[in-house]
């Protein structure tokens, strides 16, 4: 599901050294499937407030559903729809207001706010229209991660990774992650792939355990 994670231009032919990619996948099938006959266009508004015309999801069934409140009171509302299986489920918000942009529930949303949602929860008969959609987010994990206070391996002078080699310098000048998702009558299926960039310092190389940065500058341990 995942292609293009690297351009050309992130990889040094002189610099780089290594490249490692993990990645995950998902496939999980409704345990209340959406009829295909059922999905039909119809109007969608899209966070910039314009509406668009795409095709929708519907079917009326029992769900567990709940709405709750921020603590600046705005209104929304959440539903859960379970895979087979029933132990994973994809969580679904909703503000209210239709002119309560769902940019103002997120910042609210955490893990604790999402186990009240499940403790609260009841099955109600509810008609859910949902959008037949594929997303895709590519974003660099180095400021992210260094905001965690992360920064050692970012940082060419401090980064140590003599377990992977001894003869050169290496830091990490990238760590990349591209995430899909789709969004069907059948189900869900989503992947991740992260790559992370070693490569070799500039202004120096690591032998026999000494740090060489110039020939101006002394030799270190």
């Amino acid at each position: 599901m995942i292609d293009n994670l690297l351009s050309p231009n992130l990889i040094d032919g002189a610099l780089t050294r290594l490249v490692l990619v993990n990645a995950v996948y998902f496939k999980g099938l409704w345990k209340s499937r959406f009829q295909p006959e059922n999905t039909k266009k119809r109007t969608f508004v899209a966070a910039d407030g314009k509406s668009y015309q795409v095709p929708m999801l519907a079917q009326l069934s029992v769900f567990r559903c709940g709405s709750t409140s921020t603590p600046n009171d705005l209104w929304y509302n959440f539903i859960e729809l379970p895979y087979h299986g029933e132990s994973i489920s994809m969580l679904i918000a909703l503000p209210t207001e239709s002119s309560t942009p769902l940019s103002a529930i997120i910042p609210h949303i955490s893990t604790k706010t999402i186990d009240s949602w499940m403790s609260t929860m009841v099955p109600k008969r509810v008609q859910v229209i949902l959008p037949k959609f594929t997303a895709v987010a590519q974003t660099d994990l180095k400021e992210p991660l260094k905001a965690l206070g992360i920064t050692e391996m970012f940082d060419p002078s401090k980064a140590n990774f003599a377990k992977i080699t001894r003869s050169e310098n290496l830091h990490v000048s990238h760590i990349l992650q591209k995430a899909k998702i789709e969004v069907s009558e059948d189900g869900t299926k989503a992947s991740a792939a992260t790559s992370k960039n070693w490569v070799r310092s500039q202004d120096g190389l690591r032998y026999r355990g000494m740090s060489m940065l110039s020939p101006t500058q002394p030799l270190s341990q």
